[in-house]
């Protein structure tokens, strides 16, 4: 069972929204943003790529899946695990790496040394380090509810083509397409349940229960940000304006009445998750307080407030 969808993180939402709104006429400031994002999102669709393998699998126990599994610990410090996978007999914790060339992890010095084809040799955030603070947390957690389960950590490489060269001992460190070569051998390793049902579904509740996103907010002045509606159809390179209940493109003409909502979301990771009627009058170009309260009144959103002083609370998704 899936109980835990893939999402975008928080920070790969907050770039697609500011790459959006960030004018290009200050190109290392944009590009700097546009390489983070790159990065995001191949991290994002190498995640992605391996979450299809889960549905061919043969998966001979109950289980529960969570990806993109994000908690705060005791510290106040935050864990983003890529995929967990519950079962009765163990739980596994998997960090998901998209990255291509040759990979060497030195031990001694902790860090993750990649060697692309033209012989550029980079460093990188030891992901057996981050896999390994993972389970820490996750093993805390178990014994806190005095549940006795075998915790299994994994490093997944998503491209085929990727080397993957000398590696610590006792890691395992696999490309994308032994998952289920590596899950049978967790299978055969741990034979026997380790918990009841009733304890599996507590622990898979108390995951559920401490799941919290981590926000990200770029450090870009507001001020610097594109405001209005922006056309996906013209690649948001022009502004819809409001005209009879629709938002129309002064560009390309198309319509459509719900093209703000984008440009809500947009507020949202990149300004505030509150807004007000005026602010809104203001970032989407709409003058009339009539219009703007009749979309807010469509959207029904949490509010706090009185009437003259309200600001409405604006949903990380409108779907």
């Amino acid at each position: 069972m899936e109980i835990l969808k893939r999402q975008k993180s928080w920070k790969l939402l907050g770039l697609e929204a500011l790459l959006r709104r960030l004018p290009d006429h200050d190109l290392s400031e944009f590009n700097f943003y546009k390489d983070m994002y790159v990065a995001q999102k191949k991290g994002y669709d190498g995640e992605v790529s391996v979450d299809r393998m889960w549905m061919e699998l043969n998966i001979p126990t109950p289980y529960v899946l969570f990806h993109s599994f994000e908690a705060i610990n005791h510290a106040g410090y935050t864990h983003q695990i890529d995929t967990i996978l519950l079962t009765p007999h163990f739980i596994w914790l998997i960090e998901i790496k998209n990255i291509g060339g040759r990979l060497d992890i030195d031990e001694s010095k902790h860090q993750l040394i990649r060697t692309n084809q033209e012989g550029l040799i980079e460093s990188f955030r030891n992901p057996v380090n981050q896999i390994k603070r993972h389970a820490q947390f996750i093993s805390r957690k178990l014994r806190d509810l005095k549940i006795d389960l075998p915790t299994e950590v994994s490093i997944i490489i998503v491209s085929e083509y990727t080397i993957i060269g000398s590696i610590p001992k006792g890691i395992s460190i696999f490309h994308a397409s032994g998952l289920q070569t590596e899950l049978d051998k967790l299978i055969n390793k741990h034979r026997e349940r380790g918990i009841t049902p009733n304890q599996l579904d507590t622990f898979k509740m108390e995951l559920m229960s401490i799941h919290q996103r981590d926000e990200w907010k770029s450090k870009v002045n507001p001020s610097k940000l594109r405001k209005g509606v922006l056309c996906r159809n013209c690649d948001y390179k022009s502004i819809m304006v409001f005209e009879y209940g629709s938002f129309k493109c002064v560009r390309c003409g198309i319509k459509s009445k719900d093209a703000y909502l984008e440009a809500l979301s947009d507020y949202r990771y990149l300004i505030s998750e509150w807004i007000t009627n005026r602010e809104l009058r203001e970032f989407l170009g709409v003058e009339s307080r009539y219009s703007i309260n009749r979309l807010l009144k469509e959207l029904k959103l949490e509010y706090q407030g009185t009437y003259r002083d309200r600001k409405y609370r604006i949903p990380e998704s409108f779907e």
